[in-house]
């Protein structure tokens, strides 16, 4: 009996034993569980934010647009009123079409004032005139004295 009761006494140790066991994984298991839904739910709260400024963003491009086309709708009557205005005064409609090209150049289409001068036959060069040659780092910074005592300083903090 004595034997018997020795084995069973092990089997109820090990039964408590296995339930703190259980108890302490499930309690482990259930709080990565936890951070696992938290995260979910971060995450689908950021996918809605995510599609909700898409449509945000959708409908502000298609306003846009629509406000484009209505600019230009407008524009296109102005200038038909425009040349139906300069018939009705006999001007001609191709003083009205020469302004157009020129008022819609950029400065970027524009040549500059140098590159006109240089296009004038005269490579540019990579050399200065005199007995070396070549260009110093200095090279067009060497001021007089009346422009070095007229020349503004810096201000001093």
């Amino acid at each position: 009996m004595e034997e018997s009761g020795l084995q069973l006494t092990f089997a109820l140790i090990g039964i408590f034993i296995g339930i703190a066991i259980g108890a302490l994984g499930y309690r482990l298991l259930s709080k990565s569980q936890r951070q696992v839904s938290n995260i979910k739910l971060r995450l689908l709260e950021s996918e809605r934010q995510v599609a909700e400024l898409k449509a945000d963003m959708s409908r502000h491009l298609v306003d846009t647009h629509r406000q484009i086309y209505d600019a230009r709708a407008a524009l296109e009557q102005l200038e038909q009123r425009l040349k139906q205005e300069a018939g009705a005064w006999a001007i001609a409609s191709d003083a009205l079409t020469g302004n157009e090209d020129s008022s819609l150049k950029t400065a970027a289409q524009e040549p500059l004032a140098d590159e006109a001068n240089a296009s004038e036959g005269h490579p540019p060069r990579d050399y200065a005139d005199g007995q070396n040659g070549t260009l110093s780092e200095d090279f067009g910074l060497k001021a007089t004295d009346d422009e070095a005592a007229q020349a503004p300083q810096p201000p001093r903090y």
